[in-house]
């Protein structure tokens, strides 16, 4: 009986500490993660509109297009309080697609709380 209670006090407890973390969620990841493979094609893109009409930038431009990665999924993702408070670092496994081939690497990063908002940190 003294173990049951025990069982019982954990699972109503459980909830309780899960719901104080205050680590970026799975969402706040994968988001962070695709701003950095959009601002990446955004800068693509900037350069290919700045080679203009010369046919050289152009095709340079086109042939480095060709290698940018593209995100295909962030898998599981899992986040732990490192350097204060503030300050998380997270493992995940990306999956991208570059020039047709596919592959899933396993990377680790720091996500940072900025006044309210999470933000990526080298």
């Amino acid at each position: 009986m003294k173990n049951l209670k025990k069982l019982a006090f954990i699972i109503l407890l459980t909830p309780l500490f899960t719901a104080c973390s205050n680590g970026p969620s799975d969402s706040d990841v994968e988001e962070l993660i695709q701003a950095q493979y959009d601002k990446a094609g955004s800068m693509m893109d900037d350069a290919m509109a700045q080679a203009g009409d010369d046919e050289m930038a152009k095709a340079m431009s086109g042939m480095m297009a060709g290698m940018m990665p593209t995100l295909e999924s962030v898998d599981n993702i899992s986040c732990d309080t490192t350097e204060g408070d503030n300050t998380y670092l997270c493992t995940a496994e990306v999956t991208q697609t570059i020039g047709g081939n596919t592959r899933t690497d396993s990377g680790a990063f720091k996500v940072n709380d900025v006044n309210g908002k999470w933000v990526l940190t080298p």
